[in-house]
């Protein structure tokens, strides 16, 4: 039964990392990002421990714990990039409320200004968006209600 439950995290932890690195799923916040990744990381080693017959006391496997859990910490923290945030609500789909046009902006890690982009997002669940591009010029005043709301999630100064 525990090694079921650990090989279905791996799975589920896994095929959320890979969808969110390969597809439009965006895993909208950095503390859920590395809790999966950090459930995926510990999963996949305590599976490995297991075909070859290692992590077999209680100890082995905190100490585990506690070195994957600084590796993704600084893994994380080396490749992060930011957390996209809807700065505008620009438009709202009439016939689906979780489906909206957003502005939305992110901070240069390193670096000084921020990035920008306008998106179709999907909110599927919480932390958990499906993303796709989307050209403004096109949208259909039949499907979408320009609603302009300012929802300012980067905490800019309004003055």
């Amino acid at each position: 039964m525990k090694t079921l439950m650990i090989n279905i995290v791996f799975a589920i932890t896994f095929l959320l990392l890979f969808l969110n690195r390969y597809t439009a799923l965006y895993i909208n916040n950095s503390i859920v990002h590395f809790v999966i990744l950090l459930a995926a990381a510990i999963s996949f080693i305590f599976i490995a421990g297991q075909l070859f017959g290692k992590l077999q006391t209680t100890k082995s496997r905190l100490l585990t714990i506690l070195i994957v859990g600084c590796l993704c910490f600084i893994q994380s923290f080396l490749t992060w990039g930011g957390d996209w945030k809807t700065q505008t609500i620009l438009y709202q789909n009439l016939g689906n409320r979780n489906k909206t046009i957003d502005f939305q902006m992110r901070g240069d890690r390193f670096a000084f200004g921020y990035k920008k982009r306008v998106i179709n997002r999907l909110k599927l669940f919480p932390g958990l968006d499906w993303t796709t591009d989307v050209d403004t010029t096109k949208i259909s005043s039949r499907q979408w209600k320009k609603v302009n709301l300012y929802v300012n999630e980067m905490k800019f100064d309004s003055n």
